[in-house]
């Protein structure tokens, strides 16, 4: 009983304010991600980024036998899925998303890692069973047009875009795997967190996922990592608390209340809020065709979310 009081009190409404909220926090990681990216190699960042998170996750799993207790019902009874929770969500989808922008323009790797909507909307259609009506389809892929605008024309935060086909096309299928990856996390995730706790899950997979990267660990990594300035270990801070503990665990909480496809759909809110907050804090030029793919996007996550 009183778990579904718990769930009457967080409304679809407040989730979905708590998911815009998330994506202020996401969308402000670019300045960090682009400062860290100067100092680390992609893998390296990955673990700097995880690393200190693991350690708190596994201390907070530690620190309860409740926890500790459900962790390994959760090991045992659906080990293929929590791991794979953690690989592509963890290792996976930033590994990507670091070496894939090492090499295009930032605003073609935006306009890629977008595509985890529609990557989401058609494995929740495959494995969750979700209904895709009309409406939210449409709604998605409004959404993906004003996004395209903002990206190709808006001229904030990214800089004008011109198509990848000028790029090494390595690296632009390299970008689209970080948002398979995370769309195959938010699958998963959906399944789990039906019986689980979100921040319980959220904690396991990031222990779960940072063991794979463990090998590259090595004296040149913990040299780079303890000589970072304040700058670098404000940014680093920001990454791993704000976005990482903080932004994985409203990202779970979504999925618990509202269905995979609605939740993705949020990323879109992602390169106009980097744009808007790159004009707010770094003075950058707000054009028109930022405002108008900006209003079109909002409309799209309008009919994408109206039916949860």
């Amino acid at each position: 009983m009183p778990k579904d009081n718990r769930d009457r009190v967080l409304s679809p409404r407040i989730i979905q304010l708590l998911l815009v909220a998330l994506f202020i926090i996401w969308s402000n990681s670019f300045t960090a991600i682009k400062h860290l990216r100067e100092i680390f190699s992609p893998l390296q960042l990955v673990l700097a980024r995880f690393l200190p998170v693991s350690l708190f996750a596994l201390g907070y799993i530690l620190a309860s036998r409740k926890r500790v207790r459900e962790s390994l019902e959760i090991l045992k009874d659906t080990p293929v899925r929590i791991i794979g929770m953690g690989i592509v969500g963890i290792a996976g989808y930033n590994f990507f998303l670091y070496l894939g922008q090492s090499e295009i323009k930032p605003g073609a790797a935006a306009l890629l890692t977008t595509l985890s909507p529609l990557f989401t909307l058609l494995l929740a259609g495959l494995f969750l069973k979700e209904r895709i009506d009309g409406r939210k389809t449409g709604g998605i892929l409004l959404a993906f047009a004003g996004l395209y605008l903002v990206v190709r024309y808006g001229r904030v935060g990214m800089g004008r875009i011109t198509d990848i086909g000028n790029a090494d096309i390595r690296y632009a299928l390299i970008s689209a795997l970080a948002p398979l990856s995370w769309s195959i996390y938010t699958i998963i995730g959906k399944d789990l967190v039906k019986s689980r706790s979100p921040f319980l899950l959220t904690c396991l997979s990031i222990v779960v996922g940072i063991i794979p990267l463990l090998p590259a660990l090595g004296g040149d990594f913990f040299h780079t990592f303890f000589s970072l300035n304040l700058a670098g270990w404000i940014a680093l801070a920001y990454l791993s608390i704000m976005c990482t503990i903080v932004g994985f665990g409203i990202w779970n909480l979504g999925l618990k209340h509202l269905s995979a496809t609605s939740v993705s759909s949020f990323i879109y809110l992602n390169p106009p809020f980097a744009a808007f907050f790159g004009w707010l804090l770094f003075g950058e030029e707000v054009t028109l065709f930022f405002l108008l793919g900006s209003a079109v996007v909002l409309a799209g996550l309008y009919f994408a979310q109206s039916r949860d």
